[in-house]
């Protein structure tokens, strides 16, 4: 029996509102021992029906993964487990290498870098913690020798390391998982392209096309119509596979030879290895398990099939007895610290409203419609709603035609992604139109998806942009006063873009939202105070910042920032004549933001003021609670307070 339990606190998980014998420390892991019992020690080439156990195996661990996190993505994990299996059991030899491309899946390699004996099996159950598996496969994890989580990109990173091998004379192999989604990715044709010229063989492209992404069908986004016919174009010999069968990989991966460049088109189902999981033609928006963590009762049925298929009656009967035991109590979720409103929320609910009486509003997004709130103005106002799928640089120049043409874009993804489409961004710019880009899941909030989903240096990287008007809301009310005064019915029409820092989560701690009339160029005084003056922007900060100095018997003032550059100087100058010290707390990269905004206009004023600041220098990481990202760069009530008392 594989009962394993684990403390909350040990990965730095919040305290839950639970009862003893919580489910979330109760997770079903087939660890070192009963893998050796039910398969002994691997040797030689496996034969298909070994196989299709040890991927049955790999699909228990990876939700254990899922499940001690409680978040991930089962449908993806699912729909390549086969594959990747086959990969480590069956195809690569010392020396070749794997890149998970589809990042969403990395649950599935890390449970068979487990089963090689390369991680340990308890490793499994740290999945998205600081210390532990990363939300996508990361370099910090042995076995895995790229970082991905950012579609598009592994190809030509592969097609770099093989490359690097033939000139070292080194003999190795690359593959690389795709989704059929992620071909929406301009990149992955360029690296095609690169692929064939340089006729590297040794790299094999394996499509797994189980025709969804996040909710939707392919189809229903942005799809190819022949995707053979297409990379046959590229001038790759074509195999077709059934990827959850192991016979087909059998047949598809003999199938690859020296000689040609060959891509793998693998057939798969989304979900595949549960009847309860797998999705075969779901109805738009409707694929539940892109991201659905299973409840009690689904996690047993999930196993019960899974125990079943793999073959091993020793793995059946620990399944067995550790069902007994387990608890079928329902989570209990957190909530919110108070009935708080997140301003992505905000963003999307006003954005829906002034869509009604403002007809030149055209919304565009990047396959993330369900994350951005967004589907409501999809379903009400579909001819006005442009879902460019994961294809960010064409979005952003779709938007600079819809400008060009008298209509007001508005450009949605998550902050980070905007990085992929700058420069289409910078040539919009130069067009003098307006398009307001709303970067969503920014700063230090959304910790659980690591380093290639967060955003901390979306600031200075608009800032950077000549004309771009860059702000961070720090309130749902403030967000909406934002949207309301570019968009609501201006008679004249600005010539200028604009971006919009958005968070995913509401602030730990209820603050007064000035009721002031918004102004688009200073800062408001949220709490006075003498000597010294915090100035922040965002949410969480100033929550943070109004908790830290709400027991200080003589508190700095408070000053919150929605705008983070072109700051009016004589308002500004004002605002903080009285202090002698300005500590600029950032939720991002201290250099080019908010702080040297407000040291350009204490300088030039020639005010005899200190500019302190502290920000989020240094990459970010999983973690399942955003207060560990905020204690590792020292921006947490306590850090606050720590930092108020050195000066």
């Amino acid at each position: 029996m594989t009962k394993i339990q684990i403390p909350r606190q040990a990965f730095g998980l919040p305290p839950l509102l639970q009862k003893k014998g919580n489910p979330n420390k109760s997770i079903f892991l087939v660890n070192k021992e009963l893998f050796q019992n039910a398969f002994g020690n691997l040797h030689g080439k496996l034969n298909i029906s070994m196989l299709e156990s040890i991927a049955a195996v790999n699909r228990i661990n990876a939700l254990a993964a899922i499940k001690s996190a409680e978040h991930g993505w089962l449908g993806a994990t699912f729909s390549c487990a086969d594959i990747v299996t086959y990969l480590y059991f069956r195809e690569m030899r010392n020396g070749d290498f794997l890149i998970l491309s589809k990042g969403h899946a990395a649950p599935a390699q890390y449970a068979a870098l487990a089963a090689k004996g390369i991680i340990d099996f308890e490793k499994l159950l740290s999945y998205k913690t600081p210390l532990g598996l990363q939300a996508h496969t990361d370099m910090s994890t042995p076995g895995i020798v790229s970082n991905t989580g950012s579609l598009g990109q592994s190809l030509s990173k592969a097609a770099g390391m093989i490359m690097a091998s033939r000139l070292k004379k080194e003999k190795r192999r690359a593959f690389v998982i795709l989704g059929d989604g992620e071909l929406q990715e301009g990149q992955n044709f360029e690296a095609l392209m690169s692929i064939k010229k340089h006729h590297l063989t040794e790299l094999v492209p394996i499509i797994d096309r189980n025709n969804l992404q996040t909710d939707s069908a392919v189809s229903d986004i942005k799809a190819i119509d022949n995707i053979e016919k297409t990379l046959s174009g590229f001038g790759f010999k074509i195999i077709s596979a059934k990827g959850n069968e192991m016979k087909s990989l059998e047949k598809a991966f003999g199938a690859v030879d020296k000689k040609n460049n060959c891509v793998i088109i693998s057939d798969t189902v989304k979900g595949a290895g549960s009847e309860l999981t797998a999705m075969k033609n779901p109805a738009r928006r409707k694929a539940v398990w892109h991201s659905k963590v299973p409840s009690v009762d689904e996690y047993i049925q999930i196993l019960d099939e899974l125990a079943g298929a793999s073959g091993a009656g020793c793995i059946r009967k620990a399944f067995e007895d550790w069902k007994i035991s387990y608890p079928r109590a329902a989570r209990l979720s957190v909530s919110a610290a108070f009935g708080g409103i997140s301003t992505r929320d905000a963003f999307a609910g006003e954005l829906f409203s002034l869509m009604k009486k403002n007809k030149k509003i055209i919304v565009l997004d990047a396959d993330l419609e369900k994350s951005m709130k967004l589907t409501p103005i999809a379903e009400k106002y579909g001819k006005r709603f442009v879902e460019s799928g994961i294809a960010e640089q064409d979005m952003a120049s779709t938007a600079g035609g819809f400008a060009l043409s008298g209509f007001i874009p508005v450009v949605n993804t998550y902050a980070t992604f905007f990085r992929r489409c700058f420069e289409q961004i910078y040539v919009n710019a130069t067009e003098k139109t307006p398009v307001i880009y709303a970067g969503s899941y920014s700063g230090l909030c959304y910790a659980s998806d690591g380093k290639t989903h967060q955003m901390t240096g979306d600031i200075p990287m608009m800032r950077s942009i000549y004309s771009m008007r860059v702000y961070d809301p720090y309130s749902a009310s403030e967000t909406r006063k934002l949207l309301r005064y570019f968009l609501g019915g201006r008679k004249k029409i600005w010539n200028y873009p604009v971006y919009i820092k958005l968070r995913r989560s509401p602030p730990d701690f209820p603050f007064q939202t000035s009721l002031r009339k918004f102004s688009p160029d200073c800062g408001v005084m949220l709490k006075e105070g003498k000597s010294a003056c915090i100035a922040v922007a965002g949410p969480h900060l100033v929550s943070y910042a109004l908790q830290a100095v709400s027991d200080l018997s003589s508190p700095p003032a408070v000053a919150a920032f929605t705008a983070q550059n072109y700051l009016n100087p004589a308002k500004t100058v004002s605002l903080f004549r009285p202090f002698r010290k300005i500590i600029v707390l950032e939720e991002g990269v201290t250099s080019g933001g908010l702080a040297d905004e407000i040291s350009k206009h204490v300088l030039k004023a020639g005010l005899n003021t200190r500019v302190i600041r502290r920000g989020a220098d240094g990459f970010t990481f999983s973690a399942r609670d955003k207060k560990k990202l905020f204690e590792k760069f020292s921006l947490d009530v306590q850090s606050i307070k720590k930092l108020l008392e050195e000066q």
